[in-house]
């Protein structure tokens, strides 16, 4: 399940200025604050630049103003590359194997060590 930074920042980078777009979602400023590191760290803080400013009338973007200053002031190139990387971070952070609990697993396991022992016999 996508935590609420991830679902925000999809919702940035679609940045649709439509009335059917999605609301962004209530954070706090350590989360607005992890968003930015996230978009630094690949390098796509420009395209949030944009979503910022389509959402601005949005009531829930309450961005400590710091970090919308550091937002709308990036001198950061839009990278086609980088914002590839970056879905395909969110893809895989979201695969099969973040979606297993401690009892799923032992039961994975344990069946996996049946399947096992049946073929050696």
């Amino acid at each position: 399940m996508k935590d609420v930074i991830i679902r925000n920042m999809e919702r940035l980078l679609d940045g649709s200025t439509d009335n059917d777009r999605e609301p962004i979602e209530p954070m706090t400023e350590w989360k607005w604050n992890r968003l930015y590191q996230l978009s630094c760290k690949y390098g796509i803080t420009a395209w949030f630049t944009d979503g910022i400013k389509a959402y601005e009338d949005d009531f829930f973007l309450q961005m400590p103003d710091g970090l919308r200053q550091k937002f709308l002031n990036t001198k950061e190139e839009k990278n086609p590359e980088n914002l590839k990387k970056f879905l395909l971070y969110v893809e895989r952070s979201l695969g099969p194997l973040h979606h297993f609990t401690a009892k799923s697993l032992h039961a994975y396991a344990s069946d996996f060590i049946n399947t096992i022992k049946n073929i050696e016999e």
